[in-house]
């Protein structure tokens, strides 16, 4: 019986702040001076940990703060693009967890790996043959149309092969998105949260992929 892992894309196979502070910036540009200081500094207070946002990740947290100064999801949208295209620069820093990668090795032929993005290929693709993470899973899905799209690639992938509810474990930082409908197929979750924003049940949990690395790996090397 195949047994698939899903893994979210953005803040869950890579970190780095420096794509929310370009976004926010970008955001900030779209303001008043100083309606643009003040939202800078609400953002910035979020990232390094001074206060917190109740936000699924650090992008919708950059939205949500900037709503009430810019509710026009069009100037979110040409921000985000603007974004997107700064993360493909050397300017932006990124990192890929060595574990994880050193997790992946491990698990790539024992199991289906899977990574599920909302981002445009466009988008998605390029930024992960940037990080050197293409070559580690089996399919790629981008514009997933997550929520109601996880269980859609999962149907997809299986391909009406029986399922056991506990043959799917689904790992990303999007409650939402990521772990909320998983839940209620009875697949296993790890919900990774930076900021220790936990607004519902997961299998396992942590502020870190390395945290629930070890439950993955369990799971994934079970014979």
């Amino acid at each position: 019986m195949t047994r698939l892992l899903l893994f979210d894309f953005d803040g869950t196979l890579y970190r780095g702040d420096d794509p929310f502070r370009f976004y926010a910036q970008a955001m900030a540009k779209r303001m008043t001076r100083e309606d643009g200081v003040r939202y800078l500094d609400q953002v910035f207070a979020h990232l390094d940990g001074d206060t917190s946002v109740v936000a699924g990740d650090n992008w919708e947290a950059v939205v949500k703060l900037a709503e009430p100064i810019v509710p026009d999801h069009d100037v979110w949208q040409q921000a985000f693009l603007e974004t997107r295209e700064f993360m493909m620069s050397s300017e932006c820093q990124l990192e890929v967890p060595p574990l994880l990668l050193d997790f992946l090795r491990q698990v790539r032929h024992r199991v289906e790996v899977v990574v599920a993005s909302n981002s445009p290929e466009q988008a998605a693709r390029p930024l992960m043959e940037k990080l050197g993470l293409t070559g580690y899973f089996d399919r790629i899905y981008s514009q997933a149309n997550k929520p109601l799209g996880l269980v859609t690639i999962v149907d997809q992938v299986m391909d009406g092969k029986l399922l056991d509810p506990e043959q799917v474990y689904s790992v990303g930082d999007n409650y939402k998105n990521d772990i909320e409908p998983a839940m209620q197929h009875g697949w296993l979750t790890a919900h990774i949260s930076p900021h220790g924003y936990f607004p519902g049940p997961s299998t396992v949990r942590g502020r870190s992929i390395e945290e629930v690395l070890p439950h993955l790996a369990i799971w994934a090397l079970a014979s």
